[in-house]
């Protein structure tokens, strides 16, 4: 009877007390700092009107990080600002939620109007070195070009759209990790030159291509041929806590203000299969 009477008053207690807190869900990325800096925001307002908004973890790397992270399940997501390819995993899909670009660029106090195709590969091909050889520029030192490394997704953008396959990369860059770093390059070194995200060129000089300059209207239309997309991936389509978040990235007021702050918000969003996967 004690053992009973023992029993009934720790069930009584167990019922009594309040239930144990649902564990807040924490949705991590890894991957693109461009991609990162919007998501981070959009984040950010998702958390202060939804109360079963998750927990966000996001860390950089580029853009070839948050897609192997991705394929290996390291991360819920990969942030990427470029589509996916060939060569990239199968069995991703792409949910691009902003449309931006890749911007040629000089330091503010170099404003050379612009660059031809062929005035790029002599670049590249490091058959010119100096300003002087660049017309329109009132520079005569030496140039120095700024890159982003391999992981980013503006390097293969600049290099699959400027680039042609025969051209030889034979220039010598500076290269940074992060495209607020070239950026900031850019900007205190008066004979670089390089490419940076659109939303980055506000305190640089951007470069018109083949007479077209690189804008909103330009990008949107696809007259701008560097065009890109800003996005997540994951495997397969994005479920529970990432999808009610995507869904809301593509259909919130607030999520398209944060968007079209700095670029060109995508709606519906997109969510496409990398070309490995729809080879199969």
């Amino acid at each position: 009877m004690i053992r009973i009477a023992i029993a009934a008053s720790a069930l009584a207690l167990a019922l009594a007390l309040p239930a144990p807190a649902h564990a807040q869900a924490t949705l991590t990325m890894s991957g693109s700092s461009v991609a990162q800096a919007v998501l981070a925001d959009l984040a950010y307002f998702y958390g202060r009107t939804n109360p079963d908004a998750p927990r966000f973890s996001l860390v950089g790397g580029g853009t070839t990080i948050g897609i192997i992270d991705a394929s290996r399940r390291i991360v819920d997501a990969g942030m990427v600002s470029r589509n996916l390819g060939p060569g990239d995993p199968p069995g991703l899909v792409l949910t691009a939620f902003a449309l931006s670009g890749v911007c040629l660029v000089t330091n503010a106090g170099n404003p050379v109007p612009g660059l031809t195709r062929a005035q790029v590969q002599d670049l590249v091909a490091g058959r010119v070195t100096n300003w002087s050889q660049v017309p329109g520029s009132t520079r005569t030192d030496a140039i120095v070009p700024v890159a982003l490394e391999l992981t980013a997704g503006a390097r293969l953008v600049f290099e699959s759209v400027f680039l042609d396959v025969t051209t030889p990369i034979a220039y010598a860059p500076r290269t940074f990790a992060v495209a607020a770093q070239v950026r900031d390059f850019v900007q205190a070194t008066p004979a670089a030159w390089g490419y940076v995200d659109l939303a980055l060129v506000s305190s640089l000089h951007a470069m018109t291509y083949e007479g077209v300059p690189c804008k909103r209207d330009t990008i949107r239309t696809g007259a701008y041929p560097a065009q890109r997309p800003l996005g997540v991936v994951t495997r397969g389509r994005p479920r529970g806590a990432l999808a009610r978040f995507l869904r809301w990235v593509g259909t919130g007021r607030k999520a398209r203000e944060v968007i079209a702050s700095r670029y060109l918000p995508i709606r519906p969003l997109r969510s496409l299969p990398s070309p490995a996967s729809a080879a199969r």
